[in-house]
């Protein structure tokens, strides 16, 4: 499932859903992307940190497809390695927790 707003893929349970009057549903990551597209009503082609944005300006005269790509590439890579960097942080903190339980 992907973020109405920004597009960024949505682990399952995680999302808040918002349903229209008439029906229309969107889905969100966090309330940053809530806020932005209910509360101040902005359009994600014009933020840039949002998928949208990222896609209308590789099809911009002047911005090579090549180097799109290899934005793409880098912004993945500094993604997956923040979620790796997460995931060491709560191994350390489960160890220090098991260490001071020990020595009482």
């Amino acid at each position: 499932m992907e973020c109405s707003f920004c597009g960024r893929d949505i682990e399952r349970g995680t999302e808040t859903i918002f349903v229209t009057k008439k029906g229309r549903v969107f889905y969100f990551c966090s309330s940053k992307c809530e806020k932005n597209l209910l509360k101040l009503g902005r359009k994600p082609r014009k933020i840039k940190w949002t998928e949208a944005y990222r896609a209308e300006k590789a099809t911009r005269p002047g911005m090579a497809a090549k180097e799109a790509k290899e934005e793409e590439r880098k912004r993945k890579k500094r993604r997956g390695m923040a979620k790796e960097a997460t995931k060491e942080a709560k191994k350390e903190a489960k160890k220090k927790k098991e260490t001071k339980k020990k020595k009482k």
